[in-house]
């Protein structure tokens, strides 16, 4: 995208970014589960490194309730970067190429989301 973030703002522009990544890398572990988890049991291993998994063992969950709370904090985690999109777009006190940035991370989470639920990998026909 030819986006340079100003060294001043870097760990501000990590700060705001965090949500949108967490709902990438949440959305991603939610769809890839039943794959991973195959892959897994075929190895022999009796872990998946996956948040489906985590969530499990952490909560004392079953898959369905763990994919329900996966879906919950997904949802909680776009909209908190739905909201920083929205509260800096016009704030001319940050960079351009800052706030575009921002901007286009929700835009790879929609096409992460898109790629996630049609990919072969994850729907086998």
């Amino acid at each position: 995208m030819g986006l340079t973030i100003p060294d001043e703002e870097y760990d501000l522009c990590s700060e705001l970014a965090k949500p949108a990544y967490a709902a990438l890398g949440l959305t991603n572990d939610l769809y890839s589960w039943e794959k991973e988890r195959e892959e897994a049991k075929g190895a022999g291993q009796d872990r998946v490194f996956n948040a489906i998994w985590v969530i499990m063992r952490e909560r004392s969950v079953g898959e369905q309730e763990a994919k329900l709370i996966c879906r919950a904090e997904i949802k909680k985690w776009i909209s908190a970067s739905c909201r920083i999109v929205d509260e800096t777009r016009d704030n001319s006190s940050l960079s351009k190429d800052l706030r575009t940035y921002l901007e286009a991370l929700l835009f790879s989470y929609v096409g992460n989301l898109a790629w996630s639920i049609t990919c072969p990998r994850y729907n086998e026909l």
